[in-house]
């Protein structure tokens, strides 16, 4: 399902992912570190609910086999999803306007809304992608 949406995915780079700031070492996880992720503000809820289950699908992609550990040594980086936002985060331009957060969007200048040139189209993030609920 996700090959359909390469060319967002490349579009969105790692600019347009959430970024990671390291929390204390996560309860009873002496060989992990916390790095919640931190959204950019411009991130649609339909945007951030397709970019956590991709995250979901990568993790399992990388998860250790069945039956074989992890190498010793190496540690165990867990990102959990967060409420937090970037306000600092400049938002890439040329997206389809459901893409972009409705509240932020129609909070900029007319000029920085024009640069912006979201496209006047919703991306079709399919239904395995609907915002989740709290």
């Amino acid at each position: 399902h996700l090959s359909r949406h390469k060319h967002l995915l490349e579009a969105l780079g790692t600019q347009g992912m959430s970024s990671d700031k390291s929390d204390t070492e996560a309860p009873g996880h002496s060989r992990s570190t916390t790095y919640p992720r931190i959204y950019p503000k411009w991130h649609s809820q339909q945007l951030l609910a397709f970019l956590w289950r991709v995250d979901a699908v990568i993790e399992k992609i990388h998860a250790s086999p069945v039956g074989r550990c992890k190498q010793g040594g190496n540690l165990l980086w867990i990102h959990p999803h967060s409420s937090k936002y970037n306000n600092a985060a400049a938002a890439l331009i040329g997206f389809p306007r459901n893409c972009y957060d409705k509240e932020w969007l129609d909070s900029l200048p007319v000029r920085s809304r024009a640069t912006l040139q979201a496209k006047d189209v919703d991306y079709k993030f399919g239904d395995e992608f609907v915002p989740m609920t709290e």
